[in-house]
């Protein structure tokens, strides 16, 4: 069989410069310690922010090298936690904080050894899957960031598990099925009849962590780009338009350019839905649409490309960072208020790559770091429906979102 993997140069990364500015940051380096006075700049409480935030995450390493939950059951044994928190560290530049002595060595120890033969993490336990493509997904990446040879063969195998589990012709799909091209849940071969949970925020850590380690199947991507236009909310998608007198609101036109979350999982939509002459119509929202932009970008679409550019758009149109734009504040479930973190790190995320201008970098420092606690931590005490109120979850995701408010410290070769 043909594998889609393009060798890759040996040796050590060079990653770029660090600005010289991170370099004043470091007397608070773990929390508690000397009670640094208030930054002068901005830039300076970015990396405050970040050395406090990476401090707490690597306070919370386990000795085996893992992080667990210790809210959440599904999240006890560290396949999903690890390689999550892990690769958020290692894009924390050591002259903000230095990592803790064997701490990375010990966390792709632990990655390593609980990768199946198949290639997949997060189905140790059969009876409790934890996440087993975002697991794999942020495992691959972290591998790839972390750059050792010798697990050359290691994430071949992981991104063709990855791979293997798109919803493809050679999983019985076709591109009449809605989700054809995208990802689920993963750990269980998807059938068409029974396609299980499957989303926009699967399909980018996915096409994310194929792009950065060297899949070149172009057949790949080119089905995840079918996905993402059944999903952006664009004229000639399969989407009917939003009826004209349930149009209100500035910049939020019939077709916007904007993302939703899932053409199979319907009540997964955060944003206002309803039915016009078209049929159902969802709404697009601000934290699918982040979502929706980065996975444009990693299956190859040039930021030049309208569908890029309509996403940018929409975010442009909808910059808020309080609360993520398009979700109702009156939804059955209270999404406005528990997705706060992963919006600011989305957000962040979205905007670095599509280069916006404006002010929502020290937006973004500005309300993590006013949240963050005495140990440098950030929960979020308003709901539980993300799982927010875990502060390894929470902190994990602020310094995503900190991290991001910077140039990049490192980037897809």
């Amino acid at each position: 069989m043909t594998v889609p993997w393009r060798k890759r140069d040996g040796g050590a990364r060079v990653l770029p410069a660090l600005s010289a500015l991170f370099l004043v940051v470091l007397s608070v380096a773990w929390p508690g310690v000397g009670g640094a006075a208030a930054p002068r700049v901005r830039t300076d409480a970015r990396a405050t922010g970040l050395a406090r935030a990476a401090a707490f995450l690597w306070a919370r390493q386990e000795k085996d090298g893992g992080w667990r939950s210790d809210r959440y059951a599904v999240l006890r044994s560290g396949q999903a936690y690890t390689p999550f928190v892990l690769l958020a560290l290692l894009d924390v530049p050591e002259s903000v904080l230095r990592r803790p002595r064997g701490g990375v060595e010990r966390a792709l120890a632990f990655i390593r050894s609980r990768v199946s033969d198949e290639g997949c993490l997060g189905a140790s336990d059969p009876d409790l899957l934890e996440y087993p493509t975002y697991a794999t997904s942020y495992a691959l990446r972290s591998l790839v960031r972390a750059g050792d040879p010798r697990d050359r063969a290691l994430e071949a195998r992981m991104a063709r598990w990855l791979g293997s589990q798109q919803f493809s012709e050679a999983n019985g799909f076709s591109p009449a099925d809605q989700g054809y091209g995208g990802w689920g849940f993963g750990g269980r071969a998807p059938l068409p009849a029974c396609p299980g949970h499957m989303d926009l925020a699967h399909t980018r850590r996915v096409l994310a962590a194929l792009r950065e380690s060297g899949w070149t199947d172009a057949a790949t991507f080119a089905r995840a780009k079918v996905f993402l236009g059944v999903l952006q909310r664009r004229p000639g998608t399969t989407q009917p338009p939003v009826p004209a007198a349930d149009d209100p609101g500035k910049g939020d036109a019939p077709f916007d350019g904007g993302f939703f979350f899932s053409p199979l999982v319907l009540n997964a939509n955060k944003g206002r839905h309803g039915t016009g002459a078209g049929g159902a119509f969802y709404r697009s929202y601000a934290t699918a649409t982040c979502d929706g932009a980065l996975a444009l970008l990693a299956a190859g679409v040039p930021e030049q490309d309208e569908r890029v550019r309509a996403a940018r758009g929409w975010l442009e149109q909808h910059a808020g960072l309080e609360a993520p734009d398009g979700i109702p504040k009156g939804h059955p479930e209270p999404w406005y208020s528990a997705l706060r973190f992963y919006h600011l790190a989305v957000r962040a995320e979205a905007s670095r790559a599509l280069g916006i201008p404006g002010e929502w970098r020290n937006g973004i420092v500005r309300l993590v770091s006013s949240g963050q606690r005495g140990d440098g931590s950030v929960v979020n005490e308003e709901s539980p429906l993300m799982k927010e109120d875990d502060a390894l979850l929470a902190t994990t995701l602020g310094l995503i979102a900190l991290e991001a408010a910077g140039e990049p410290f490192f980037k897809v070769r």
